[in-house]
C-alpha cells in the first residue's frame, strides 16, 4: 500500500498566492470593463473636464444714438493687462518700461511685479493703442484679456440720462438700465483646452456658441437742442445763484422727449446732476398746478372763462390765512383774469365751487400722484394725497399747488395734454432700435389717453395765452409766435414742518405755437435770487423756444391766435 504524498507548506502558500492573483486579476479585469466599457463615456467626460474649460464669449453691447444719429454711448474693444510675475526676472526694469505706456508710477508697478502670486492685473479696460504698444515691446509674462469699455462722447450733456454699468457690464442706472434688455444681447461660449496651471494648449476651441450682440437704441433726444437748453438754463442759474435747475422739452403730439436737462450748482461751477431730477425728484409746484382747478371747473360747468367772482385779498381757511401775491381791495375778476394774474384767492373760490373730491379726480386724471409711463428707473409718482386725507386747510392749499409733491415731467405732461386737445400722450425716450445687422425699426409710441374733452382744452388755451400777453409771464413771449403757459412760485417744505426760509422754487411751463401747439416745455429753478417763476423761469423758456422752433422747422401759424381773456379788467398783474 502506497503512502500519500505530503504537500509541503511552501507549495500550499504558492497555491493560495496563485488563487489570490487569479482573483485580483479577475477583479482588475472587471474594474477595467466597468471603467472602460460600461462607464467609459462618463470617465471620458470627467477627463475632458480636467483639460477643457468653458470660456464665455461676451456679446457686444448696443449703442445709444440721438434722433439725428449722433452717438451718445457705445462699447469699444479694450483689454485688461495681466502678468505672470513668476516670469519676471527684473521687476524694476520691466516696471520702468511699462510705466509710460500704462501711465502708472514705475515704483508702484515694480511693487506689483514683485508679489510672486502668478496673476497681477496691471491695467484695466486699456484701449487697443496701448495693447499694440505693449505687444510690440513683448514684456515678460504679460498677456491680455479681452473686454470692452463704455464711452460717451457727450457725457457732460447727457450724464444724468445715460446712467451707468456695473462690473459685469449690466445697466444699473438711467437709460443703460431702462433699455438694458435690448442693449445687452446674449453671451456665447467656447470650450478651450488648457494644460496644468491654465496654460492654453495648441488645439482649436470646440463647442462654440456664438454671442448674439445687443441692439442699438435710437432715442427721441435731440443733441443740438440738449446743448442749447443746457446753455440757457446754466446761464440763468449762474445769474440767479440757483442751487439747481431742470428743463424738459416735449413734442405735444407724440409725447417724445426732445431734451431733458438736470443741473446743480457746486463750488466748482454748474455741472450735470447725478440723477435725472426731472423724473426722480419732487417739489411743491405752486401756481402751475392751477391747471387742475380751472380745467375741471370748466369741464363741470362751475365757471366759464368770463364768469366774474368777487375776490378779496385774503381768506382764512381751516385756521390758516391765504393771500394773493399783491395787496388789493376786494374786486371783481373774471375767471380768465384770475388765472392770468395768478390770484390765489380767486382760484380757491373756484375750487370751493368745484369741490375737493372733483379736484382730486382732476389731479389724478392729469397724471399727478401716478407714474408717467416713461419706465424710468427710480421714477417718483409724486404725492397728492386723497380728498379723505386732506385737512381743513387743504381746501386752500391744494387748489394753488401747495401741500403736493410732483415731478417736473408730470407738470409738462399735463400742459402738453391741454395743447394736444385734451389727449395726454405717454412720454417716451425710445424712438427705434437698430439690430446687430444694421436693420433699423421704429418703436411704436405708447398709446395716449383722453383726460379732458377737446372743447375744454380749446377754452383753456386762450386763458393760458393771457398769462403771457398781460399776466405774470410776459417774459415768456417768443417773437412771432403766440405762447400759452403758466408761472409757479413756491417755498421748499422743511422735513421738520413748515417751510425753509428763503428756499423757493420758481417755474414756468408752456407750449407754442398756441393756435397749433407743437412743443411744450417746463423750466424750474431751485433757490434763485429772484423767486418768481415769471421773472427767472419764463425768460429761459423764451430762449429755448427761440432756438427750438426754427431748429425743428416750425413756422409761425398763418391762422390767428384765439382771443385772449376779456374780463372786467380790474386786476393788476402779480408776480406769482
Amino acid at each position: 500500500m502506497s503512502r500519500p504524498k505530503r504537500v509541503s507548506p511552501s507549495s500550499r502558500r504558492l497555491g493560495r498566492f496563485g488563487i489570490l492573483v487569479a482573483v485580483a486579476a479577475a477583479l482588475l479585469v472587471g474594474r477595467l470593463v466597468l471603467v472602460q466599457v460600461l462607464n467609459g463615456t462618463t470617465y471620458a467626460r470627467f477627463g475632458a473636464g480636467e483639460v477643457n474649460q468653458q470660456v464665455p464669449l461676451p456679446a457686444t453691447r448696443g449703442a445709444l444714438y440721438d434722433r439725428n444719429g449722433n452717438l451718445l454711448a457705445a462699447s469699444v474693444a479694450a483689454s485688461n493687462v495681466v502678468v505672470d510675475d513668476f516670469q519676471v526676472t527684473n521687476p524694476v526694469a520691466e516696471a520702468n518700461a511699462l510705466a509710460p505706456v500704462l501711465h502708472v508710477a514705475a515704483t508702484r508697478l515694480a511693487t506689483e511685479l514683485s508679489q510672486r502670486n502668478g496673476y497681477v492685473v496691471l491695467g484695466q479696460d486699456e484701449p487697443s493703442s496701448v495693447v499694440a504698444r505693449l505687444s510690440a515691446m513683448a514684456p515678460a509674462g504679460v498677456t491680455f484679456q479681452s473686454t470692452s469699455l463704455r464711452v460717451a462722447p457727450d457725457a457732460v450733456l447727457f450724464q444724468p440720462l445715460l446712467g451707468a454699468l456695473n462690473a459685469a457690464g449690466r445697466g444699473v442706472a438711467g437709460l443703460e438700465e431702462m433699455v438694458n434688455a435690448q442693449l445687452s444681447g446674449r453671451s456665447g461660449s467656447e470650450v478651450v483646452p488648457e494644460g496644468p496651471g491654465g496654460t492654453p494648449l495648441p488645439l482649436a476651441p470646440s463647442h462654440v456658441v456664438a454671442p448674439h450682440n445687443g441692439s442699438s437704441i435710437v432715442l427721441t433726444l435731440d443733441q443740438p437742442l440738449q446743448a442749447e437748453v443746457t446753455r440757457d438754463l446754466s446761464a440763468e442759474m449762474a445769474s440767479q445763484h440757483a442751487h439747481s435747475g431742470v428743463a424738459v422739452v416735449e413734442d405735444v403730439r407724440t409725447g417724445a422727449i426732445l431734451a431733458m436737462v438736470d443741473l446743480v450748482s457746486t463750488p466748482h461751477g454748474i455741472v450735470p446732476a447725478s440723477d435725472n431730477l426731472a423724473v426722480t425728484s419732487v417739489y411743491e409746484p405752486g401756481s402751475v398746478m392751477k391747471i387742475a382747478t380751472f380745467s375741471y371747473a370748466l369741464k363741470d360747468g362751475v365757471v366759464t372763462p368770463q364768469t366774474v367772482l368777487s375776490v378779496p385779498y385774503s381768506l382764512t381757511i381751516g385756521g390758516y390765512p391765504f393771500y394773493d401775491a399783491e395787496v388789493h381791495p376786494t374786486q371783481p375778476m373774471a375767471a380768465c383774469e384770475i388765472l392770468a394774474q395768478s390770484s390765489n384767492i380767486g382760484t380757491i373760490e373756484i375750487a370751493h365751487q368745484l369741490g375737493m373730491s372733483r379736484l382730486h379726480a382732476a389731479l389724478h386724471d392729469l397724471g399727478f400722484g401716478r407714474y408717467t409711463g416713461l419706465g424710468w428707473p427710480g421714477e417718483s409718482p409724486g404725492l397728492v394725497g386723497s380728498a379723505s386725507s386732506w385737512t381743513g386747510s387743504s381746501q386752500g392749499s391744494v387748489p394753488i399747488g401747495l401741500g403736493e409733491a410732483v415731478t417736473p415731467l408730470q407738470i409738462v405732461d399735463a400742459y402738453a395734454a391741454i395743447a394736444n386737445g385734451g389727449v395726454a400722450e405717454t412720454p417716451h425716450l425710445v424712438a427705434g432700435t437698430v439690430s446687430p445687422t444694421g436693420v433699423e425699426r421704429p418703436v411704436r409710441a405708447p398709446a395716449g389717453r383722453r383726460v379732458l374733452p377737446s372743447w375744454v382744452a380749446h377754452e383753456m388755451v386762450p386763458m393760458f395765452e393771457s398769462v403771457i400777453q398781460d399776466g405774470t409771464a410776459v417774459l415768456a413771449q417768443v417773437p412771432g409766435y403766440a405762447v400759452a403757459g403758466k408761472t409757479g412760485t413756491s417755498q421748499q417744505p422743511s422735513s421738520t414742518g413748515g417751510y425753509i426760509p428763503g428756499d423757493w422754487n420758481a417755474s414756468f411751463v408752456g407750449f407754442v405755437p398756441a393756435q397749433a401747439p407743437r412743443l411744450a416745455a417746463i423750466v424750474t429753478l431751485n433757490h434763485p435770487t429772484t423767486i418768481y417763476g415769471g421773472s427767472v423761469a419764463a425768460p429761459v423758456f423764451s430762449k429755448i423756444m427761440q432756438y427750438a422752433l426754427p431748429h425743428f422747422g416750425i413756422a409761425p401759424p398763418t391762422t390767428p391766435a384765439q382771443p385772449a381773456c376779456t374780463g372786467v379788467g380790474a386786476a393788476a398783474p402779480t408776480p406769482a
